[in-house]
């Protein structure tokens, strides 16, 4: 049985006492102080996984730090936002990026270059330049695909689960309601 989203999000998420004793969130505890930002209600958690999960698209430094800060601006779960972020990370974010490439590369209808791979600053740069329109591109329009899509689904399994909980709790009740009744012995 699939415990509540709400329940789950709590259960797996840091508690924010936890979180204001870290050394190196104390400078940030005043920011850290609204409950908005650790609010695990639906409204609040699916905007928070929309910003984190878009955000792991974009090819900049400091994915996990931007939302973040747009996350105390906006005032959503700040916990989401950051797992949300983590998406993309040291193993998957090569698959992502040349994904986002491709499929940038295939919108402007840009054949695929060929990749020499030397490691020094000045290939890098040139090949950013060959590449960065393509990949910001496909890096935006998958990025708004992928978190449409998620949000969307992620929406739906909550009110699925909220619903099928509210049953379960319903007809619970109802069998509260006709034990009590056959023990007292009165009629329905």
């Amino acid at each position: 049985r699939m415990p509540m989203p709400r329940k789950l999000l709590n259960r797996i998420l840091p508690a924010r006492a936890t979180l204001k004793a870290q050394w190196y969130l104390r400078p940030f505890n005043v920011l850290l102080h609204d409950p908005a930002l650790w609010a695990t209600h639906r409204k609040n958690v699916l905007k928070a996984f929309a910003l984190g999960l878009f955000a792991c698209f974009l090819p900049i430094p400091g994915q996990t730090i931007l939302p973040a800060l747009i996350a105390l601006w906006i005032r959503v779960n700040l916990p989401v936002v950051v797992a949300a972020s983590w998406i993309a990370n040291p193993v998957t974010s090569g698959p992502l990026y040349y994904a986002c490439y491709r499929f940038g590369s295939w919108l402007l209808d840009r054949p695929l270059g060929s990749f020499h791979v030397e490691f020094s600053v000045e290939w890098l740069w040139s090949e950013l330049g060959r590449i960065w329109q393509p990949l910001f591109l496909g890096c935006l329009v998958l990025g708004v695909i992928v978190t449409g899509v998620s949000v969307f689904v992620l929406n739906w399994v909550w009110i699925r689960a909220s619903r099928r909980q509210f049953s379960q709790r319903r007809a619970f009740r109802r069998w509260l309601r006709r034990q009590k009744q056959k023990r007292t012995g009165a009629s329905p």
